[in-house]
Parts: C-alpha cells; structure tokens; sequence
C-alpha cells in the first residue's frame, strides 16, 4: 500500500490557486507583440484603434470561457478531445496542428528576439555573429532551459509572476519617458488630434491584423485552466477576467501612450522611436528592451509545454496520452527530458541561423491564431449545443412535421423553415397559414443570417457528438482534469421501477434496483457501458434531484449569437492578417 500511495503521489498534477493560472494566461498572452499596440493603433485611427484593442480583450475573456465550460458540458479534458468528440479525428488534428504551429512560432520568435537584444545590451557590436549565437545558447540553456524541465504547468506560476511584473514595469517605463505632452502641444491637443484620426479604412485591418493575435491564447489554455485547484466555472473565471483585464490596461496604456507621443511615426517596433531621441530616453529605451527581453525567458516556457503537449498527444499511445494528460505520460524523467530537449532544439537552431522568419511566421499566426480564437470557439459551441440550436430555428421558422422522439427534429429543418402552422398527419386540427408579408421576411432573413450554414454545422455537430457520446460510455470510468458539471438529467431512474414507501408502486417513495448478477453472465467495462449508454437513451426514464457542483446551464439564443460572432469575426481577422502580409510585401 505504501509503494501506492507513493506512486499516486508522484503521478498527481501540481496544482496552482487563481492567481497562479491568471499569472500564466498573462504570460500566455502578453509577448514580444505588445511593442506593436501603438503601431496598430496607428494603422486603424486613433479611436477605431482602442475600441478594437477592448472588443478583442472582451472577445478573448469570452472565447476562454465558452471552450473550457463547453469541454466541461461534452466531459472532454483538452481542446484537441473537444474538437475531436464533434468533428471526429480531422477535427482532433486539425486543432493539434494549429496549437503546434501557434505555440512553435511563439517560441522561435521569442528566441530570436532574444538573440537580438540581449547581445546589445551586454556591449556586443552589431554583426558580430558568433558572439550573438554563443550568447543565446548560453543564456537560454542556463534559464530557459531548467525552467522548460518542469512537469506541470502550475510550476510556471512562481516564474510567471515575475514575468507580469517586468512586463508592468516595462508599460510603466513606455509611459513615463513617452513625450506624449510635448506632441499633444505642438498638434492642437487631445481632440484635435482624436478628431483627425477617427478610423481610417484603407490601413484597418492591417491593424485589426496586429491586434486580434495580440490576445492569442487559446493554444494554451486548457494547460492553464486543468492546472487550477478546483477549476469550477467561478475560479475559472476569475482567472480569465483578471488576466484581460490586466492585459487590457498594459496594452492599452502602451498603445496609447505610444502613438500619442509620435503619431505618423509610430514604428512597429515603439522601443525604436525612443532611440532616436537620445539622451535619458535612450537609456530608457534600453531599460525597456532589458526587460521585455527578461519576460522572454520566462515567457518561452509556456509555449514549450503546449508543444510538449501536442507531441504527447500525436505520438504517446494511450488513453491518457490521447486525452493530453501531461502528467502522467510525462511523469517518466526520461520522457520529459527529451520531449523538452527536442523542443527546445527543434526552436534553437533557426533562431541561429536564420535572420528573418517574419512571414512564415506571420502567415502561420494568422492563420492558426484565427482558427484558435475565434473560429474554433464558435464552430464547437455551434456544433456542440446543435440540437438546442436547431430547436431553437424550428420555433422560429417552422417546425419539421417528421419531428418525433425518434427522428431528430433538424433532419430536415432548412426544407421546413417557411412550413409554419400546417396541418399535422396526427390530428385534423387545421390552422391560418401565416401571412405573406412574414414569411417573406423570414425568408429573406434565413439568408441574410446564413442560416443554411449555421444549420449544417449544427446538424454535423449533432450527429457526432452522438457517435462520440456512445464510444466514450463504452470505456472505463475516468477523472477529468476540468472537473464536471451537474445536470438536471444527470442521475437518471427507471419509471417503472418499484418504489419503497408506495403502496402502488407509483411515484412516491424512495426506488429500489434489482442486485446486479455477476460471474459468467457479467460482460466486463463494455458491458456496464452498453448498460449505461442504453439506459440514458431510454425514453422510460426521467430525472432525478441531485446537488449541482458546476451548473450546466442550458444556451439562449444570445449564446449562439455571440458564437456566430466569433465564427465571422475569425473569418474577418485571418483575412485581415493575410491581407497585411501581403501588402506588407
């Protein structure tokens, strides 16, 4: 018992409190991309420019509650799982890919960013090459590379913290030696200037470009959320509030700040602006670039472990592995060890060689941080919640006659949408059919809303989750390291089984249940789900009371709005980002 119990000890995750996980999300957030808020504001006008810069916070806040409470819903542990359990295996690579190229790009270009400036600030000439390479691998191997060996993500907290206070000292630098006062004099003053830089159409997305990936973190957020102490919907998010709200005001007041010092000139780098002021600006540039470069070394290591993760799942066998525990597969030193080091190589070595990976880099962002944000969130609650969804769209554009307990209600909902109030084959009741004027309107906003597409999507969603529902009821019982919530539905009791304390059998009292046979008539884990499965889809039985822990509560068509929201809007931001590389070049 004693070697168990060690065992067990070893095996089981380290846990962080909430300031610990929103420590991490800022880590996960806030990267070497700051330094590029001004410019963005630049790009989309002054006042379009901060309302975009909160809408994408908000949308961020948003995305990372709906993905983990979504997964909490299916009862999956990670985002490849829950895009896999509605859009099968190409949805589980699909996911996987995208987290690896996102989180291999944050790592490369944090490595780079180091290799260009800490040799600076140590006194090296520019173009001494083998200087600057020695001096990268002997830094990032004495830091990065010891803090990267650890097991779980809540042992990044203690680092991850230091790195949020060097990022605020950094802001807090930006903001004190910008000269934002003198500029504002020499343009007419805040209004003037606000008036004058309202939105500008011709560069927006280029800036909404910059700006939707400054949030990214989605790649990395299930890593966080599973890592929390108790991970309820509640602390989980305090944790994403506190950590927008945080990463809302740095970049904001960064932003700001930065272009209301320099306005036309703004670079896309606003450390450069300060170096051509000299002076005791310089040396407050080179403060600042000191301590965005020490966030790098504690930024790097958790997107190393998102990579460590997505490796696990591709290439580790195993229910666990599939299912992304880290902890588990990674328990092994050995495992850990060189799953780190190939990482950390794999991101070395062109950081070395390569000068400029810019473009590869900015392609594979825009298109994997849209399909992470934004996208994906929406495409999974859609999918998810599809029989609520499509429920919802009969009530309003009519409602399939071929409805009943045993053909899905959306089978062939877009064919019966107008088809409101008709004749039922069940009974001879007849009723008005409804005007013209209204069904013409609900047709033309069928399409105006694309409904067709959201309906596909959900019926799609519908189908598989049904499929993955039935697999998963096959397997043995598991711990899911999100925790579960509770369900109206969730104990389910037979009605026609006899209850104690009622004379007839009836409703009342308290049910018994018939003693369970074993020996050769039981059939093992498969059976007892089969059992399971075929007892929650039986008609005959109906719900039980029982304590929620984490309420699931049912969608509203606000919900699916905001879903639909994010869909188009991901849409709108890869676009955007490609359309700025391009014209970049």
């Amino acid at each position: 018992s004693r070697l168990i119990k060690k065992a067990s000890s070893e095996t089981k995750e380290n846990k962080s409190t909430v300031a610990g996980a929103t420590s991490n999300l800022v880590n996960a957030i806030i990267g070497a991309g700051i330094v590029g808020i001004p410019y963005a504001i630049k790009e989309c006008g002054l006042v379009a420019g901060i309302i975009l810069v909160v809408l994408c916070a908000i949308l961020t806040e948003k995305s990372l509650r709906v993905l983990v409470n979504t997964a909490k819903h299916v009862d999956v542990p990670s985002y490849e799982t829950l895009f896999e359990s509605t859009y099968g295996s190409a949805g589980f690579y699909f996911i996987s890919i995208n987290m690896l190229l996102m989180a291999y790009g944050g790592c490369l270009s944090y490595l780079t960013l180091i290799k260009d400036t800490l040799p600076v600030l140590l006194g090296v000439q520019r173009g001494d090459a083998g200087m600057e390479r020695a001096i990268l691998v002997v830094s990032t191997m004495a830091i990065i590379l010891p803090i990267s060996m650890q097991r779980d993500m809540a042992d990044l907290a203690k680092t991850s913290k230091i790195s949020v206070v060097f990022q605020c000292c950094m802001v807090l630098v930006v903001v004190i030696f910008c000269p934002v006062s003198e500029t504002l004099e020499e343009n007419g003053g805040l209004l003037e200037i606000a008036s004058g830089s309202v939105i500008r159409s011709s560069t927006i997305f280029k800036g909404l470009g910059v700006l939707s990936f400054a949030f990214v973190c989605q790649h990395g957020a299930f890593i966080v959320a599973g890592s929390l102490e108790k991970p309820t919907k509640e602390r989980w998010g305090q944790a994403t509030s506190r950590a927008l709200t945080l990463c809302l005001v740095l970049e904001a007041a960064c932003g700001i700040s930065g272009y209301l010092a320099f306005l036309e000139k703004t670079q896309g780098d606003i450390l450069n602006n300060f170096l051509a002021l000299g002076g005791s600006i310089t040396m407050a540039a080179n403060l600042a670039r000191g301590l965005l470069c020490t966030t790098m070394f504690f930024v790097y290591p958790v997107d190393l472990f998102v990579c460590r993760h997505v490796f696990v799942v591709l290439f580790f066998r195993g229910r666990r592995a599939h299912e992304g525990d880290d902890a588990a597969v990674l328990n092994r030193r050995d495992r850990r060890i060189a799953l780190t080091l190939v990482v950390y190589f794999l991101s070395l070595i062109p950081a070395l060689f390569v000068e400029e990976v810019g473009d590869v880099l900015a392609i594979t962002g825009a298109i994997a941080g849209s399909s992470l944000s934004y996208i994906g969130p929406g495409m999974i609650y859609l999918a998810v919640y599809g029989d609520e969804f499509l429920k919802k769209v009969e009530e309003i554009w009519g409602k399939n006659e071929e409805s009943t307990d045993t053909a899905p209600a959306e089978s062939d909902v877009e064919s019966s949408r107008l088809l409101t109030n008709q004749q039922s084959n069940e009974t001879t009741t007849t009723t008005e059919s409804p005007a013209t004027e209204q069904s013409l309107f609900k047709s033309i906003a069928w399409y105006l809303l694309l409904m067709p597409i959201w309906c596909g999507v959900a019926k799609m969603g519908k189908a598989k989750l049904k499929e993955f529902k039935e697999k998963e009821a096959l397997k043995s019982p598991h711990i899911n390291r999100l925790g579960k919530v509770a369900r109206p539905a969730l104990q389910m009791v037979p009605a026609n089984i006899p209850r104690v304390g009622s004379a007839d059998g009836g409703s009342a009292g308290v049910p018994t249940f018939p003693t369970p046979k074993y020996g050769a008539t039981a059939g093992g884990n498969k059976a007892i789900g089969a059992a399971i499965l075929a007892q929650q889809r039986s008609a005959s039985f109906r719900a039980a009371p029982s304590a929620p822990a984490d309420l699931d509560e049912p969608p509203t068509w606000y919900d699916f709005w905001v879903a639909i929201f994010f869909i188009v809007f991901g849409m709108i931001a890869l676009c955007a980002g490609l359309f700025s590389i391009l014209m970049g070049n």
